[in-house]
């Protein structure tokens, strides 16, 4: 499996496993993931749209940020929350991330 993917699946992983511990559930709408590479580093960008549901699922979405979410074996150099919209007891949210692959 390309490194861009494995990022691409750890940063799901992860971000369903914060969900939880938040008592929120994340269920996949749409998922992007492709290569994003140097001469200096090899890396991907990940475009992630999602339903979010839970009593805490709009605090547990603003609380997201690079720091927030650790991925074994990769940098999460950035993640921003796109489009938030609420439809019934779900939020659905955009996401995108940029991840580098540590040395």
């Amino acid at each position: 499996m390309s490194i861009h993917l494995v990022a691409g699946e750890r940063l799901k992983r992860e971000l369903e496993r914060s969900a939880e511990q938040a008592g929120c559930t994340v269920d996949w709408i749409v998922e992007r993931t492709r290569p994003w590479d140097s001469a200096s580093f090899v890396g991907g960008l990940h475009e992630l749209s999602f339903a979010l549901g839970g009593l805490s699922r709009r605090a547990w979405l603003e609380a997201l940020d690079e720091h927030s979410v650790y991925l074994p074996g990769f940098v999460l150099v950035r993640l921003e929350i796109g489009a938030i919209e609420g439809r019934g007891e779900d939020l659905f949210a955009t996401l995108e991330a940029t991840t580098v692959k540590e040395a």
